[in-house]
């Protein structure tokens, strides 16, 4: 080989071996902010959902991002679920949650923030930015009820009546019949996982306290939708989440015992 063809063959080497590196990604101007990292205590994991989604409804995503740009949603005259659907939306993801103590009971209520919330029908029925929630009620380190936001209220049933994954409440976010979305229980044939994942999933847990002030302080006070973990909406969720008959104070922090546990993760 003639050192000119030596020359033109690591040329060639090394252009082809450009062409073949992927151009960077870049955010479009409805996508999705980078997600936080995962930030929570123990009990905050422990407790978390195990969620699947139909396939014609979104799957939650960050509401704000790590570089503190929030969410701009997407309108609802666009055919459900597109643009809200894709499995980069479970790679990027983000799930928010609180927790409130006394009585010898503790609620964790984990947020999940959606685009938007379509019934897909020819009237647009639906609205841009969408917030559901789900609580999960714990005594003596066992939990002894789940609650599950649907529309303005709340659907509540006994743990010993849900499907689980080790710890973790199974839910669906689904299309209630011909209106928009809302979330559910399992039911035993909803094991045949929907989601492009495969499996029941969990996104990044972002703790109340397990992001950078500013930006919890951005979150808590944007105007879009109803996010319940924000010290204006916390009591009157719990409130319509709270099983009949227990003894907690929405309103209230008292056994504080969850707070001195070190957030993970971050």
């Amino acid at each position: 080989m003639t050192p000119s063809t030596f020359i033109f063959s690591l040329l060639g080497i090394f252009l082809s071996s450009a062409v073949a590196v992927p151009a960077p990604l870049t955010r479009g101007p409805t996508d999705p902010p980078p997600a936080l990292p995962q930030c929570a205590t123990q009990y905050d994991l422990r407790w978390q959902p195990a969620m699947d989604f139909d396939t014609d409804s979104c799957y939650n995503t960050p509401a704000i991002g790590i570089d503190g740009s929030v969410a701009v949603g997407l309108p609802v005259m666009n055919k459900n679920p597109d643009g809200c659907h894709d499995i980069s939306d479970l790679d990027n993801n983000n799930v928010y949650v609180r927790q409130r103590c006394n009585n010898g009971y503790c609620a964790y209520i984990y947020d999940y923030y959606f685009q938007k919330d379509s019934a897909g029908d020819i009237f647009h029925q639906g609205h841009r930015h969408d917030w559901e929630h789900i609580v999960v009620w714990v005594k003596d380190d066992q939990a002894t009820h789940v609650a599950v936001s649907q529309h303005e209220g709340f659907e509540v049933r006994e743990a010993k009546d849900l499907r689980w994954d080790g710890d973790h409440p199974k839910v669906i976010y689904h299309r209630n019949g011909g209106s928009t979305h809302c979330f559910r229980f399992a039911r035993e044939d909803d094991d045949r996982i929907e989601n492009a994942k495969g499996v029941w999933f969990y996104g990044a847990l972002v703790d109340y306290m397990g992001s950078p002030g500013h930006l919890r302080e951005t979150l808590m006070t944007w105007d879009f939708a109803k996010i319940a973990i924000n010290d204006q909406r916390l009591e009157d969720a719990l409130q319509r989440a709270s099983p009949q008959g227990i003894t907690f104070d929405c309103g209230w922090d008292n056994d504080n015992l969850n707070y001195e546990v070190p957030l993970q993760g971050c």
